[in-house]
């Protein structure tokens, strides 16, 4: 456009042309100046992940600063480009955290993908872009692929868990557990009582490596595992994973869950053969 109304103005000596060229010049300079400094003072200070399963949508967290003397304007992050994060304004000498989605492929420690941070402003004519890459690994859990149907040997049929706010008591059944007796009402009441809880009673389950031989693949059999270990935390129950050389204790919350599933992102396929 530029080259059209320089020689325009050339040709027919217009001023006004002579004077749309020299503007359009002098934006285009100016673009590329502001566009460039824009993003060059702006780097990543680190880059972490929330907990997350193979072929799941996931978020890698970044806390970033700005070392620039002025502030950092409309600037996007995306790790591909129709997965955008768009970040108003970043002050100088300021930090922020913004949060990019992704999909891991595969379980265990991952590294972290290329990274891109671009921006068009001021005029939206130019893109001024930095890359970001070789910034470390994060640990990605086998995906919840299989039956979420526990398995049947998996429950213990003598340990339940009495989760919820104590109800009543009821007369003893053939059908429940002599675990589940409280021997002391009993004794006064001289009969068997069992304790009724607001919420439903969930037994234990145990997780291991054998439950899974119907699986050919040893990674299908890993997803089976997290899948049965991540439906376990979510409805309630106890439970303790075995395989090859771990065995976990009987529990459950965050840590305990996290603690089974960051093995088995970790297990070596080698060590279970």
């Amino acid at each position: 456009m530029a080259l059209v109304l320089f020689f325009l103005a050339v040709g027919y000596a217009n001023n006004l042309v002579y004077i749309f060229f020299f503007f359009l010049v002098s934006v285009a300079l100016t673009s590329v100046l502001i566009t460039n400094k824009n993003v060059d003072g702006v780097e990543v200070e680190n880059i972490s992940a929330e907990p997350v399963f193979a072929g799941e949508e996931g978020s890698l967290n970044l806390v970033l600063i700005n070392y620039s003397k002025s502030p950092a304007w409309e600037l996007e992050f995306f790790l591909e480009k129709n997965n955008k994060t768009f970040l108003s304004s970043l002050e100088p000498n300021d930090d922020n955290a913004v949060s990019v989605t992704w999909v891991p492929s595969q379980r265990g420690l991952v590294k972290v993908p290329r990274l891109y941070m671009q921006s068009y402003f001021p005029f939206g004519l130019l893109r001024a872009w930095k890359v970001f890459k070789d910034r470390g690994k994060v640990l990605v859990f086998p995906s919840r692929q299989g039956d979420k149907e526990f398995p049947r040997k998996s429950y213990d049929s003598t340990a339940f868990d009495n989760t919820g706010v104590f109800r009543d008591h009821r007369l003893f059944q053939g059908s429940d557990s002599l675990t589940k007796i409280d021997w002391r009402a009993s004794a006064r009441r001289q009969e068997l009582l069992v304790k009724n809880f607001e919420e439903s009673e969930k037994p234990s389950l145990h997780f291991s490596w054998r439950q899974t031989e119907h699986l050919a693949d040893a990674e299908a059999r890993l997803s089976q595992l997290a899948l049965w270990v991540d439906e376990a935390e979510r409805q309630g129950h106890s439970y303790s994973l075995s395989v090859g050389s771990f065995q976990s204790s009987l529990n459950r919350g965050p840590d305990h869950w996290r603690g089974c599933l960051e093995y088995l992102a970790r297990v070596n396929i080698g060590e279970l053969s």
